[in-house]
């Protein structure tokens, strides 16, 4: 069954119901310099490539996040083009062309399953509301066969409990469609330096992206990333990655109210298309934002498709 616009509004009781407590879900806020105010988001549209890759929805999924129940905030949507516009990703998420999401733990694993019943609406923002069945995100697998799982601490420190989920756009029917999640392709980056490497297109060779590329002269994310040519130091890749420094623009001092660190969410090809996507988050002093990049034309350079302030 279709849960279109006109049910939207019916489905949104629910929130009020069981108490929703989601804060913002809005796009980015992004700042205008170190210490100003900021500006108002943009929105994101880049056409997406016409001869492979699938429909895919990309959030964060918060096993408490919707009032001490799960939801999960859209990050970006690939269709007939990537894009973070709030009406795309909640259309998709009311309709249920994107409703039963692979939930992936700090280390890349399936953690579990998230089943989208439709949105709600709370201070004038939309997030997924539905039921999440499996191991919480911010663990890693038992020491011992058959142990139990183990809380990552630095990942609930940082990401608070949440992890990455994919969805297959479909045909309308959510979560009272009979389908699976998405198997998700998973990489990895490591840090060397001042260097993040990842090897986007699987071929074993890493590309090179400097730190510093993945932020614009205003300290918000990067319109593009492109790899350099160098080699750096080995090491083993890793889902995630967090707190990671860019090293600052000359003269200016990241610390305070300036201060910005990196956060890799992970690595995945969310749209089947051979390459990896990378979900970065930047933490500032009073907000959060998530950039998804996508290699849409070569491995060697990434671009910005979606940006979005899923929770406070």
């Amino acid at each position: 069954m279709a849960l279109d616009p006109e049910v939207r509004r019916s489905v949104a009781w629910l929130g009020v119901a069981i108490g929703l407590g989601v804060a913002s879900c809005g796009p980015a806020v992004r700042p205008e310099a170190p210490g100003e105010e900021p500006t108002p988001p943009r929105v994101i549209r880049r056409q997406a490539p016409a001869n492979a890759g699938r429909g895919a929805l990309v959030g964060e999924m918060c096993p408490a996040g919707a009032g001490g129940r799960p939801g999960l905030a859209p990050l970006a949507v690939r269709d007939v083009s990537w894009t973070s516009d709030r009406d795309d990703l909640t259309s998709a998420l009311a309709r249920g062309t994107a409703a039963q999401f692979a939930v992936l733990a700090v280390d890349g694993r399936r953690a579990g399953m998230f089943s989208a019943i439709g949105t709600a609406e709370v201070g004038g923002n939309e997030v997924a509301i539905g039921s999440f069945a499996g191991a919480p995100p911010c663990t890693r697998p038992a020491a011992i066969a058959g142990g139990d799982v183990t809380a990552d601490a630095r990942c609930n420190e940082v990401q608070r409990g949440c992890g990455l989920a994919v969805a297959a756009l479909g045909r309308p029917g959510g979560a009272f469609a009979v389908a699976e999640p998405p198997e998700i392709a998973i990489g990895g980056g490591c840090k060397g330096g001042d260097v993040l490497a990842i090897d986007i297109d699987g071929d074993g060779a890493a590309e090179m992206f400097p730190l510093a590329s993945f932020v614009d002269a205003v300290r918000a994310p990067a319109e593009e990333v492109s790899a350099a040519a160098m080699v750096a130091p080995p090491c083993p890749p890793s889902f995630a990655l967090h707190g990671l420094v860019a090293p600052a623009a000359p003269g200016v001092v990241m610390d305070g109210k300036h201060k910005l660190e990196l956060d890799l969410l992970g690595v995945l090809d969310v749209d089947a298309d051979g390459r990896h996507e990378v979900v970065m988050a930047y933490r500032y002093v009073e907000h959060r934002t998530i950039a998804v990049y996508s290699a849409m034309s070569s491995a060697a350079r990434l671009e910005l498709v979606g940006e979005s302030t899923p929770w406070p």
